[in-house]
């Protein structure tokens, strides 16, 4: 059996796998053969194969080389005696030998055929094994071939060097069986070939010292013969070597002024040829920087085990000389290292990064940046942030059209990259790119229009709880203690102006708010976007949102008396982030099971007894006393809640804590209804569990509630969102339990409902914040109501109608605005004139007239213009000025028509909002009690939201609602009894149900629907009613019928009916389901 030739062609395919399957095949079959003859023409084959121009052909060959070399050479056999290591040596410098008559691509080709014929050596380790090895000449041989091919070419020096540095890894490993002191030899020819070379202070060279063991490196230097420019100490990174070195790393060529000024014209033009350019400029840095980085690695490692032994040292209280000798000499050898902070500031701050440094020269540093900052350790990535490359990073990706933007932006995302593998470099990090001390800036993202410092922040952002672990944790800290630290800085550093006294400079913006305002800014996004983490169990992450928490108090409420104070700009964002923290964690309790708020009070009340602290908040005398009894209240509920076993009755006591707690922190914050809400809490509170002694009228604690609830959502506040919902879901939606009933009841759901049917326009708002009854007589309207009619109106009215009516309101609005706005600029013009004739000492009337014959008449008059002098003159031209700008004042305060309209729309946007957040709570309601009978009652208002809303997202939520929960209700006759215990009153309600009905139908037959959400809306309310009336009482069912054959009667018989076939056609299916 022949082998096959095939196996060679598929060596050169492009396709990885297909190389490793004919490999594989070639070695099989020759394997089987097991003829020299085969084996030797593969060798010659394969080798061959090498000087290809085709670079997949390389690799292929070379791959299967190494298995033939391998096979062969360790072959017993006497006919195989013939081919050892120097047979192949001289086989692949025969094969690649270059010919004058070759081109430029067919030299190239045969220099890398010889390259990869050495690299078949090492990946076959024939090299590495003593007994193929006898003696180190086939060594020195392979050696002096490699670094002789690296002179020949200037683009393939760095290759060759590297495969050097290769084989002196290898010889170091534990695995090879070179002898030690073969070991030394083969280094000092190493090194002595470079030298020759001339390329001691090259970066190659550098890579050569480098890979050579740090204890050799000296002893092997000082046995070079005749050497030429070398390292001091025999070692790149000794002291002394660090302007060469900058120098060496920059391609520059060095000139050692150490260096015999005789020597001889043929050294240096060789020296000359060994250090031409390497060609064009590579955007891939060096392999030299790998070893280099390893090396200052190694040598972190090594301080740091030397640190650890003398911590240990001294805890067990050891004798001062107690350190063992080769530590000592360890030590020693580190300091006479240099330093990676020395390093980088001369090699990469100074060079890389300097002023004059080319744009190829920072792409490189840029790049070795990243390379130290994902690869380096903690003690060291604090240097790699110097004030050149700073200032250079924070330029270049500024703007994309800089040269370095791409590469900028990747080190950009490769620190927030590594910082999620690594989160404790993160806040190493932070605080390098916020220092302005090192060339950074604390708005660093705005500057560089990135998110850099922000996804730093939010390292742990998605991570679930069980992800979370003491490390975390102890990152938080530190990135807290950094804000922390930054804003105590600028507020020490801030600009005060001497003039000012401490009280009015509360009412300025001072220098450094900015930077207060960014400091407060990210912490509160540092518990944002981790607040993940924090859990009752977890102690260390209270105590790290508590010290936030505490900080904002004490510059939101007080002023510390041994610092500077913050301006009122700072205290009221400092009260802003407090709410917002607190809008965050409020669904969290806190480890006593307290809430957040509630630790918020007592942290003010220590600060208000502290001497290091003045309160900026003043309260009067009946402030101070609803101030101190809530306090009294929340002790009271916390004795209480300690007492209680029942858990239903502790979530109570909790909602009832965290109501008074938040009031009365946004009582310190000087919201001005907080008052009168504390009022009603206490009541609801006195009733819900203190009951009361008098003989006064019971107040249904679940209507004040719903209506302090209702005040919450109305405002456009998250923390006052979320304790709505709060005290809504666990309180308000709840079952008492004595009774069995909800705590809602109608009256307080009529609350919510009322919300629902108000107009989306400014008098439907006015109607629900002021009072109906003030609007009974103005029949001010806007452009908006008209949209918004009741059925009734618009059963028959077509659009041209409705606009005729707008029409003549309109007129009449823009004309009684017109009269009022003039009576207006009546009286300021008369109040005007009485001040100027007042200032120029001319007698007016009342009216505002100028009595021009009693100016005439007196002679001696004190008015004499010509006798003012100048400080009369300017004074006076102040006090007319002052008059001006009051009367344009108040031109301006004055209602116009594009005031109005801002108004009219800011109004409709209001109830719009405040319609969905009712929405969120009937939803909240529903999802606690699907079954309650009380959901039936949000029906018909759902229904007439989604027909006359004039915002189409609304009327969709609202549509949703209905669809997905009020319609899945199932009243059971368990929970319908415990509401209706008398025959008379089932009987009622049932009635209503049935009469709802009949009022749904006839409202949609009369009232043209607005959309098609509203046809099936109403569908949907029909049978969902019917579907719980008849399982409540099946008898119904015949008048369930009657309802909807009489509907079925006017749509066929009345043309103008506004009924939807769709109505009729839902019933029988829903019917024909039924039976």
């Amino acid at each position: 059996m022949a082998v096959s030739k095939d196996h060679y062609y598929r060596l050169s395919s492009e396709v990885p796998q297909e190389r490793i399957e004919a490999a594989t095949s070639l070695l099989s079959e020759l394997a089987e053969v097991n003829s020299k003859e085969d084996w030797q023409y593969a060798l010659n084959r394969l080798v061959k194969g090498l000087i290809t121009t085709k670079q997949s052909a390389r690799f292929g060959f070379s791959m299967a080389l190494v298995e033939v070399i391998r096979e062969l050479i360790y072959r017993s056999e006497p006919e195989y005696e013939d081919i050892t290591v120097e047979s192949y040596l001289e086989l692949v410098l025969k094969t690649t030998t270059l010919k004058a008559a070759m081109k430029g691509k067919e030299e190239r080709s045969v220099l890398f055929g010889r390259l990869f014929g050495f690299q078949v050596l090492l990946n076959s380790q024939v090299l590495l094994d003593s007994k193929l090895v006898t003696d180190e000449t086939t060594i020195f041989k392979f050696i002096g071939a490699l670094i002789e091919l690296s002179t020949l070419k200037s683009w393939l020096r760095e290759t060759a060097i590297y495969t050097v540095c290769q084989f002196i890894k290898l010889l170091e490993n534990e695995s090879s069986e070179i002898s030690p002191k073969v070991k030394s030899r083969v280094f000092l020819e190493i090194l002595q070939c470079t030298n020759d070379q001339g390329f001691n202070l090259s970066t190659e060279g550098i890579a050569v010292y480098l890979s050579i063991p740090v204890s050799e490196r000296s002893t092997l230097a000082e046995q070079i013969q005749n050497p030429k420019s070398n390292w001091k100490n025999g070692d790149p990174f000794a002291k002394g070597n660090l302007p060469t070195l900058a120098k060496a790393l920059k391609d520059v060529e060095v000139i050692n002024p150490e260096d015999d000024e005789d020597d001889n014209a043929e050294n240096k033009k060789q020296n000359g040829k060994n250090k031409q350019q390497k060609g064009s400029w590579s955007p891939r840095i060096p392999f030299v920087w790998d070893l280099i980085l390893a090396n200052f690695n190694e040598s972190s490692a090594r301080v740091s085990e030397a640190t650890d032994d003398t911590s240990k040292s001294q805890s067990k209280k050891r004798k001062k000389h107690s350190q063992s000798p080769s530590k000592k000499s360890k030590n020693e050898e580190d300091d006479n290292k240099i330093s990676l902070k020395e390093f980088w500031k001369v090699v990469i701050d100074e060079s890389l990064f300097s002023e004059k440094a080319s744009h190829e020269r920072k792409y490189w540093g840029f790049e070795i940046f990243i390379k130290f900052f994902t690869s380096g350790d903690l003690e060291s990535i604090q240097y790699l942030f110097s004030p050149n490359l700073l200032r250079c990073l924070i330029n270049q990706s500024a703007k994309q059209n800089r040269m370095l933007n791409k590469i900028s932006i990747k080190a950009l995302e490769s620190i927030v990259e590594e910082a999620k593998v690594h989160p404790f470099k993160a806040p190493i990090a932070v605080a390098k790119l916020t220092d302005e001390g090192v060339g950074g800036c604390w708005n660093f993202d705005l500057v560089t229009k990135s998110r850099t410092v922000d996804n730093l922040l939010s390292v742990f952002g998605k991570q679930t709880e069980e992800q979370t672990n003491t490390h975390q944790e102890i990152v938080l800290i530190e990135l807290r203690d950094i804000l922390e630290s930054k804003f105590k800085t600028a507020l020490e550093e801030q600009n005060e102006d001497a003039s000012m006294t401490d009280d009015t400079t509360e009412t300025f913006k001072k220098s450094n708010d900015s930077i207060l305002k960014w400091c407060l800014d990210k912490l509160l996004l540092l518990i944002r976007a981790n607040k993940n983490m924090f859990n009752e169990q977890s102690g260390s992450s209270v105590k790290f949102v508590e010290d936030i928490i505490k900080m904002l108090i004490k510059y939101g409420f007080f002023a510390p008396k041994s610092s500077n104070r913050v301006s009122l700009n700072i205290r009221n964002i400092c009260q802003d982030r407090l709410n917002s923290i607190l809008a965050d964690i409020i669904n969290l309790r806190r480890i006593d099971k307290s809430t957040w708020s509630s630790y918020v009070i007592k942290y003010i009340s220590k600060l208000e007894t502290s001497s290091k602290y003045v309160s900026l908040t003043d309260f009067d005398e009946e402030l101070t006393a609803l101030k101190e009894e809530t306090l009294k209240t929340l002790n009271s509920i916390s004795e209480l809640s300690k007492l209680t076993e029942s858990a239903s009755k502790r979530d109570q006591l909790y909602c009832f804590e965290l109501m008074f707690s938040l009031v009365l922190v946004q009582l310190y914050m000087g919201d001005d209804e907080t008052v009168q809400v504390i009022n009603e809490i206490k009541v609801c509170y006195e009733e819900t569990f203190v009951g009361k002694e008098d003989d006064s009228d019971p107040v249904d604690s679940s209507v004040v509630l719903t209506e302090i609830i209702l005040s919450f959502v109305s405002r456009k506040s998250t923390l006052l969102k979320k304790f709505a919902n709060t005290v809504w879901e666990f309180f308000l939606c709840g079952k008492d339990e004595v009774t069995g009933k909800s705590r809602l009841n109608e009256s307080s759901l009529t609350l919510l409902y009322d919300v629902l049917y108000a107009r989306e326009n400014k008098q439907g708002q006015d109607n629900l914040f002021e009072g109906e009854g003030e609007f009974e007589v103005d029949s001010e309207d806007n452009e908006d109501e008209d949209e918004n009619k009741d059925g009734e109106e618009k059963n028959s009215d077509s659009d041209n109608g409705t606009e005729d009516e707008d029409s003549p309101s309109e007129s009449s609005d823009s004309e009684d605005e017109e009269e009022s706005k003039e009576d207006l600029l009546t009286e300021l013009d008369k109040e005007t004139n009485i001040k100027l004739a007042k200032a120029l000492g001319i007698p007016a009337a009342p009216s505002g007239e100028v009595k021009f014959e009693d100016l005439d008449s007196s002679e001696d008059d004190e008015y004499e213009s010509d006798s003012m002098d100048d400080e009369q003159m300017m004074a006076m031209d102040d006090q007319l000025s002052k008059i001006f700008k009051e009367r344009q004042s108040a031109i301006s305060a004055m209602p116009n028509g594009n005031k109005r309209k801002v108004e009219v729309m800011e109004a409709r946007e209001h109830m719009i909002f405040f319609k969905n957040r009712i929405l969120d709570l009937l939803e909240i309601f529903n999802k606690i009690q699907p079954n309650s009978q009380l959901n039936l009652t949000a029906i018909k208002p759902l229904v007439t939201l989604i027909n006359f809303t004039l915002d189409k997202n609304l009327g969709v939520k609202a549509h949703k609602l209905l669809k997905t929960r009020i319609s899945k209700t199932k009243v059971t006759l368990e929970d319908f009894e415990l509401y209706y215990t008398t025959e008379e009153e089932k009987k009622e309600y049932k009635d209503s149900l049935l009469q709802l009905i009949g009022e749904m139908q006839k409202t949609v037959s009369s009232t043209k629907s607005s959309n098609q959400a509203h046809t099936l809306a109403c569908s949907q309310a029909c049978i969902t009613i019917s579907k719980n009336l008849i399982n409540l009482d099946e008898s119904y069912l015949e008048s369930v019928l009657d309802i909807y054959t009489s509907s079925l009667k006017e749509w066929a018989l009345n043309p103008k009916s506004k009924l939807q076939a769709s109505l009729f056609f839902d019933f029988i299916n829903w019917i024909n389901a039924k039976r």
